[in-house]
């Protein structure tokens, strides 16, 4: 399923990952929409990952068979469009909270007790789908508002980390993305989104070359 590419469900929990590229085919992920909001167009061709972003928000899910340790991740991107943030202000408040992309780690972690029925739907979703349990997330955010290293935490959620990434441009018009953790994660999967529901944005990104180390 994930062709030359090594399957981190393959890898063993206790050993650091090697660099690995992550084979970015519908198969490997789950689709998961949002109630009320109009959901991303997302499309799969030749390892490249899609985003119509049109007002719209939802995302891919990902979810690892044992949990990995992390301690790098680097991705290529690109946009076009209009992304309608003007200052890392409003970056970090709810009307100002979409990105051209967001490449997210689901960090390992007992979530506190909460009825299913009190959750909402996307939640649940998440929860079934994922193999370990996780009660945090760290987003990696190129071309953000806040300059490159920055941290905010979301105005969602107080589990959700916001770290704005570097990037570099290449030859063909792809940006170059890294981000190397201080301190290795505990991952038990990956989030993967591009958002402009907040932001009334319209734009179209794309995402290829994502690996973990």
């Amino acid at each position: 399923m994930f062709r030359k590419f090594l399957c981190l469900a393959l890898l063993p929990a206790v050993q650091p990952l090697a660099a690995v590229e992550i084979g970015l085919h519908e198969s490997n992920f789950e689709h998961i929409h949002f109630r009320r909001i109009q959901p991303t167009t997302i499309r799969f061709d030749a390892d490249t990952v899609r985003f119509e972003v049109r007002r719209s928000s939802s995302f891919l899910l990902l979810a690892f068979d044992e949990i990995q340790t992390i301690s790098a991740v680097s991705f290529q991107w690109q946009a076009d469009g209009t992304l309608n943030k003007v200052s890392k202000v409003q970056e970090k408040t709810r009307a100002g909270d979409d990105a051209w992309l967001r490449v997210g780690l689901i960090i390992s972690g007992e979530p506190d007790p909460v009825p299913e029925p009190l959750l909402p739907r996307w939640v649940v979703q998440v929860r079934k789908n994922l193999k370990h349990p996780s009660d945090r997330m760290i987003y990696l955010i190129p071309g953000a508002r806040h300059a490159p290293g920055d941290t905010w935490r979301s105005p969602y959620s107080p589990s959700i980390d916001m770290i704005a990434v570097d990037s570099s441009a290449l030859d063909d018009g792809w940006q170059q993305a890294r981000h190397v953790f201080p301190q290795a994660q505990q991952v038990v999967g990956l989030w993967i989104m591009a958002d402009g529901d907040n932001t009334g944005s319209v734009f179209d990104s794309r995402l290829r070359k994502l690996v973990v180390e």
